[in-house]
């Protein structure tokens, strides 16, 4: 009983480390949204507070003893804190332009490349969407950050001449309004951050699988070249034949000349490529052991290889 006990621990602990990476950097979101709303709603109640209702300072204090200088320097704290958070957000949003346009980029390039498998690209493709996804996010919040959360309270000359109770209440008002706005502006920031580091992850993970398939596959137009001039061969025997099997002769050539520009277009994939590998080797093997006719097996390996491209076979 006790070991299934820690077993189950272990496995709530998983499950609770696991869902705190969701929950905190993959998809803060909410998280996000319900601080923000907590903040909003502190802000109305100190905007709305009286002498009747009073607000309850969680980051500032109006009491007497504490010396205006004090105060009027935390003030000023939390307006160099607002600076530099925005200063923070700008930086962020350069770096994320640079890097969506990286992004844009490899996902256009990889538009480009039809030599990987289908489930390959569907999944790259995925992932680098996700990445520049997570990247526009990141940027729209720096954004939020600089254009909508930029409000500041400060003292003006004509609170200066309040009475000393009313002057440390309004200190005290716009430290923890300050305050509160930069918790807003933080929490933006370091929703961005992660935002960013998802992005990044991601990427990582777009090059290694790109680099996988790269590595144990091949470069489809960098092999074309070798299997037109397969094929040119297998012209150049048959062409050499005697002239009793010169329809069969004709067929074929006009059959290579067909899946010649399969090999030349554009849109020749990787299994394409297999395909018509496999089976030129079994042609040569075929032509080298009879190098002096034209086999059936010959020409229905050809018309198999046109039919499995994509073209209809010659008449």
């Amino acid at each position: 009983m006790i070991i299934y006990k820690e077993s189950y621990n272990k496995g709530d602990k998983n499950m609770a480390f696991l869902q705190n990476i969701f929950n905190n950097i993959i998809f803060p979101f909410p998280k996000l949204l319900k601080a923000s709303r907590t903040i909003n709603k502190k802000i109305y109640r100190l905007n709305k507070s009286t002498e009747e209702d009073p607000y309850t300072y969680e980051y500032a204090s109006n009491n007497l003893n504490i010396e205006d200088k004090v105060l009027l320097d935390t003030l000023n704290d939390t307006i160099e804190k607002k600076k530099t958070l925005e200063d923070k957000a700008k930086s962020t949003l350069i770096a994320i332009t640079i890097s969506t346009t990286l992004i844009a980029n490899i996902l256009k390039f990889l538009q480009d490349i039809n030599g990987n498998p289908v489930f390959v690209m569907i999944l790259l493709l995925t992932i680098g969407f996700l990445s520049l996804l997570y990247m526009v996010v990141a940027g729209l919040l720096s954004l939020y950050c600089i254009s909508e959360v930029n409000s500041v309270a400060v003292m003006y000359p004509e609170d200066y001449l309040l009475s000393e109770e009313e002057k440390k209440t309004q200190i005290a008002d716009n430290i923890e309004y300050n305050f509160l706005n930069n918790l807003k502006r933080n929490n933006l920031m370091a929703t961005s951050y992660k935002c960013i580091i998802v992005s990044l992850l991601l990427l990582i993970v777009f090059f290694i699988i790109s680099s996988i398939t790269i590595g144990f596959g091949f470069n489809s137009q960098d092999d074309v070249p070798v299997f037109k001039n397969e094929l040119e061969v297998i012209n150049n025997r048959i062409s050499a034949l005697e002239d009793e099997v010169s329809t069969d002769k004709q067929h074929m050539i006009s059959i290579q000349k067909d899946i010649e520009d399969i090999i030349e277009s554009e849109n020749i994939t990787r299994e394409n490529l297999i395909i018509i590998s496999k089976t030129l080797s079994r042609i040569n093997e075929i032509i080298e052991d009879e190098p002096n006719s034209i086999s059936e097996e010959v020409i229905n390996l050809l018309l198999d290889l046109e039919n499995q491209l994509g073209r209809q076979p010659v008449p």
